[in-house]
Order: structure tokens, then C-alpha cells, then sequence
């Protein structure tokens, strides 16, 4: 096959731009794809009509195969179905990854009973897992003294469970989806985010392996120079903003020389480990930049002088059920639910490090999907995290968070395929923590790079803050730098449904209706008073859930 012309299919606009986007031209022009991809590109396993066809037959796995003390998901499905007849990867990614409900999670490789982190081979994406992701965040200076916010992800998530896509003949790697999350903020300036593009394994445009590790989607890239070694390590990205006339250009070449020793999110990496439900995960702190690292803002070509990075390797389930029947009764007992989060990384001077972490809480729904005229009030929260002091030892700490300060999202990477919400957002986070951590640092507040916001979009449909923040002392001091992240604050759905080219509003409402029934809520509860000694023995075997009851328990 020479040209699209000859193709058996047409490609649609938009997968094009997403995959001229990762190899990092701002527009699709066939010239510009080397004949090994397009031919991989016109590959019939990704046909607009093979991803309908497959989304279609999960949606018929899912209905076959149904989950007690669960919601009866039957006449979303059947609706979804109605929309699956074509997809690009996009919609395909949007209807699979947001809209199926809990009992997704099955058919998945398992979370372990216990976490057997092993170095390069976690290096690597887990393909078997539903959902992980690669995850940069840092701050960086250039010669003049200015300063800059950069976060880098590669979030990759799996369509179909292993056994059914081997059915329709993929691989690990074709039956991925991977999108590009890159935002860079100056500060005391503006924020940028990189139309976020969207890449299925089915365009051969994503290979990874070790000896040495690597990783790449398109041009993006991270990689390891040795076989033996994380690092040196560079990390390559490039996208286009497109909230204006023109697309605004983004890039970033990191070379990072050493980081600090992994620090074992969790209970020895599970975060939790419970009945095959939950993540493993692991980060590595205090990251230097090396000499010859840059950024690029449109046609602005910044040379960097230092920086300090963070990264994050997660996978398994963000949400979703146990496949123990007890537990799903237990967990389906609460009346509604939200599934977002706050986290937040902290790397202090005298090469200290702190991660936390603070889930969501019905006791606050008050504070979240708010996008009235006025802020929300005060909001008072629980966090826990991992403390690793200037030895590498690791130590769990405790803490309050206060929020008094908000400001709207705003930001939109694409304003046209991503709406902003104008919900309001944490803008300003002040900590207290107990005696496990330092006197000098026992008591610090977040303030943001920007004042105006760092909001983002994932591709999708969701929209959350993600930025670059200044470690201030309870004197103004310097105490260093790090990120503030707020998940599932906003309501996006009718971006999604957009996203998804669904135009039955009565998806959405079935989508967003997913508290537990009052009679469901009473035969789970009756299930677990007669199933105690079965839900204990589950409950003893859970690992890494102390994070969690630590920041939920006592909650204002």
C-alpha cells in the first residue's frame, strides 16, 4: 500500500492528528509518514470497524458475565452498543475506560496478595493490568533564573481483558491505548498543556522493552542508556496546545543523571493489595537534571540549568470490584460514592521527601462539583503519607490538610473537544503534621506557581489540576518544591459523551446515577452479617489499606 488512497478503510481526521501529533508534526500530511507506518496504520485490526466490533463484543462479555451485590448494567450496555457499529481508538478508549461501571475490572490480571516488586522488570509497563501509568512531575530553571512546572505521563490502558482480545488476535501491545499527558507552567506567567493524544498499540506506534529499558509512543520517549541501569535517563515528549488561532508547540528533552532510592509506595509496593483488587506502585524521588536538558514553549527554545523531578510507576485497578463476593457487599453498603483524590509530593531541602495522599469522602461532597459564583468554604481533610528522610529511611506520617484558597478550571489544551468546567479547584493547601516528620517541616503550605490555575484534560473527558508548587514555611521560608494534584472535582460527562460521538443524553444519566439502591444497600448488608468471619478473613489478608483508613478515618 502506497497511499491512503489505497487504503480498504478511511482513517479519520482526528486519528490522523493524533498520530502526526506523536511524531511530532502539528498536522497529518502523508508525505510525512514513513511507508512502514502508514501500512501499519491501514492494518484492518485498526479499522474504525474492527475497535466497533471489539467494543461491541466486551459490551456483550460484560452483560454475560455479571456481578453480584453490583448494578445492573444490562441497558447501558445495550444502549452503548447501539453507538459501537464504528469507533476511532478515541471513542473506543472514552466509552471502555469511563463509561462501563465496577464490574470492568474482571477478566484482568489479579492484584497480588502480596507485592514482589522486582527491578528492570517493573520498569516496564504491566500489559496483563488494566490501567498504570509512567508519571514525571518537577520543577527546573533556566540561565536567567526563571522557573518552570513540567508533567510528563504516559497513561496506558488495556481495551479488552488479555483472553478476549487474544481472541480477536492482538497482542499485549496492539490491545493498548496510550495517551500523552505534557504541561508545562512558567511561573508567576502561564500554563500550557499539549492537546493530549490518543494511540492504539494497533498503529505500531508503541514499542517498549529492556536492555536497556524503553518506552516509547511515536517520538516520545523515556529510556535508559544501560542495560543494568535506570539511569542516566532521558525522557523526550512533544505536543501542540490548540487554545488559540495557532498551535502552540511543546516539548521537552530531559536528561536525568541519578535519582534518589525507590520509595515503596503502600505496604512493600501494594497500594492496597485487597481480594485482587487495588495497584502496585512505586516512585523515585529527588531526580537531577542533567546538563543539556531543554524545554520548548512555541518557537522559544529553553536551555535549562537544574531541576528536581519526581517519578511515579502505578498500575493495576483505579476502580472497579473484588471478585470476593463479600467484599463487593461491604463496598456496595455506602449509599454514593466518589472515586477522586487529592496527592501531593513534597521534596524539601537537605534531600527530604514527603508523597500524600487523601481519597475522596462522601462527608464532603459539599466541596466537590462546585461551580457556583462563590468558592466553596474552608475544607478540612485528613492526609497520610510516606515520609523518606536524607538517610533513604521511610517512615508513615499522619497529618491535616486545610483548603481555603480555590480557583476555577479555566485551561483547556482544546477548547472545542474539551470544554472547560469552570468548577472550582484547590488553589493554596495547608499542612500539619505529627511528630514523624522534622520540626522545620512539620507544619509547611503549598502555594501554586500560578495563582490562575494549572487544570488539564485527560483525553478522556476528565478534567483535573495538576501543578507546580512553592513549599513555604509557617514564616514565608524557602523550603522547596513540589505538586499538587486534585482528581474528580469536576463533571464532565457530557464532554465525554462528545468524545464518544454519543448523543443520547439518557447515557449520561445512566452513567451518572451510580449510587447504590436502598434495596441493594439492605440485601449487601444482609449478606455481610452473614458472611462476618468470611469478610474478616478477606480483610486479613488485605495489604497496604493503612494509607487509606489513615487519611478516611476521623474525617471533619
Amino acid at each position: 500500500m502506497n497511499s491512503i488512497e489505497e487504503s480498504k478503510f478511511v482513517l479519520d481526521d482526528e486519528t490522523k492528528e493524533h498520530v502526526a501529533n506523536v511524531l511530532w508534526f502539528s498536522d497529518f500530511n502523508s508525505a510525512d509518514i514513513p511507508h512502514e507506518i502508514t501500512e501499519q496504520l491501514y492494518d484492518p485490526k485498526n479499522s474504525p470497524e474492527s475497535f466497533g466490533s471489539r467494543t461491541r463484543t466486551y459490551l456483550d462479555w460484560l452483560i454475560n458475565h455479571p456481578q453480584s451485590h453490583n448494578p445492573d448494567y444490562t441497558k447501558r450496555y445495550q444502549k452503548l452498543k447501539k453507538y459501537c457499529i464504528t469507533l476511532n481508538s478515541h471513542q473506543s478508549y472514552v466509552i471502555i475506560s469511563k463509561f462501563l461501571g465496577l464490574n470492568d475490572s474482571q477478566g484482568f490480571v489479579p492484584m497480588p496478595a502480596a507485592a514482589d516488586l522486582q527491578f528492570p522488570r517493573d520498569w516496564l509497563p504491566q500489559l496483563k493490568t488494566k490501567v498504570g501509568w509512567h508519571f514525571f512531575v518537577g520543577s527546573c530553571w533556566d540561565n536567567t533564573g526563571a522557573e518552570y512546572g513540567v508533567e510528563c505521563m504516559f497513561f496506558r490502558y488495556s481495551l479488552l481483558p488479555p483472553a478476549l482480545a487474544a481472541e480477536f488476535g492482538l497482542s499485549d501491545v496492539q490491545n493498548q491505548v496510550i495517551e500523552l499527558q505534557l504541561a508545562i507552567s512558567k511561573a508567576g506567567d502561564q500554563h500550557y498543556q499539549a492537546d493530549p493524544p490518543v494511540i492504539a498499540g494497533t498503529t505500531g506506534l508503541i514499542s517498549l522493552g529492556l536492555n536497556p529499558f524503553h518506552f516509547e509512543v511515536g517520538k516520545n520517549k523515556m529510556a535508559s542508556v544501560h542495560a543494568d541501569s535506570l539511569f542516566p535517563f532521558t525522557l523526550e515528549a512533544c505536543g501542540f496546545e490548540r487554545s488559540s488561532a495557532e498551535p502552540i508547540k511543546l516539548a521537552i528533552d530531559l536528561r536525568f543523571e541519578s535519582g534518589k532510592e525507590y520509595l515503596i509506595q503502600g505496604e512493600n509496593g501494594c497500594m492496597p493489595c485487597v481480594a485482587g483488587l487495588g495497584s502496585l506502585y512505586y516512585s523515585i524521588p529527588n531526580m537531577k537534571l542533567a546538563n543539556g536538558s531543554t524545554l520548548t514553549i512555541g518557537s522559544e527554545r529553553i536551555t535549562l540549568t537544574h531541576g528536581t523531578f519526581w517519578f511515579d510507576h502505578q498500575w493495576g485497578f483505579l476502580i472497579g470490584n473484588s471478585q470476593s463476593t463479600v467484599l463487593r457487599a461491604a463496598t456496595n453498603m455506602k449509599k454514593t460514592g466518589n472515586s477522586g483524590w487529592d496527592w501531593f509530593m513534597a521534596q524539601f531541602s537537605g534531600d527530604r521527601q514527603l508523597t500524600m495522599f487523601a481519597p475522596h469522602s462522601d462527608a464532603r461532597m459539599a466541596y466537590y462539583y462546585q461551580t457556583g459564583s462563590s468558592p466553596p468554604g474552608t475544607m478540612h481533610v485528613n492526609v497520610s503519607g510516606k515520609y523518606m528522610d536524607e538517610h533513604k529511611e521511610l517512615k508513615l506520617t499522619r497529618g491535616t490538610l486545610s483548603i481555603r484558597r480555590w480557583v476555577r478550571g479555566e485551561h483547556s489544551p482544546n477548547p472545542l473537544r474539551y470544554p472547560p468546567s469552570r468548577t472550582w479547584y484547590p488553589n493554596q493547601w495547608e499542612f500539619v503534621f505529627d511528630d514523624v516528620l522534622p520540626e522545620d517541616i512539620r507544619a509547611f503550605t503549598m502555594v501554586p506557581i500560578l495563582s490562575s490555575g494549572q487544570s488539564n484534560f485527560m483525553a478522556n473527558g476528565s478534567e483535573y489540576s495538576e501543578g507546580a508548587v512553592y513549599l513555604r514555611g509557617t514564616n514565608g521560608e524557602d523550603l522547596g518544591r513540589g505538586f499538587a494534584e486534585s482528581v474528580e472535582y469536576a463533571r464532565t460527562i457530557d464532554a465525554m459523551l462528545m468524545l464518544a460521538g454519543i448523543d443520547d443524553a439518557s447515557i449520561g444519566a445512566l452513567i451518572l446515577n451510580s449510587s447504590s439502591s436502598w434495596l441493594r444497600r439492605l440485601r449487601s448488608r444482609l449478606y455481610v452479617l452473614t458472611h462476618t468471619s468470611e469478610l474478616r478473613d478477606v480483610l486479613a489478608t488485605q495489604k497496604g489499606l493503612e494509607l487509606f483508613t489513615m487519611a478516611t478515618s476521623k474525617s471533619r
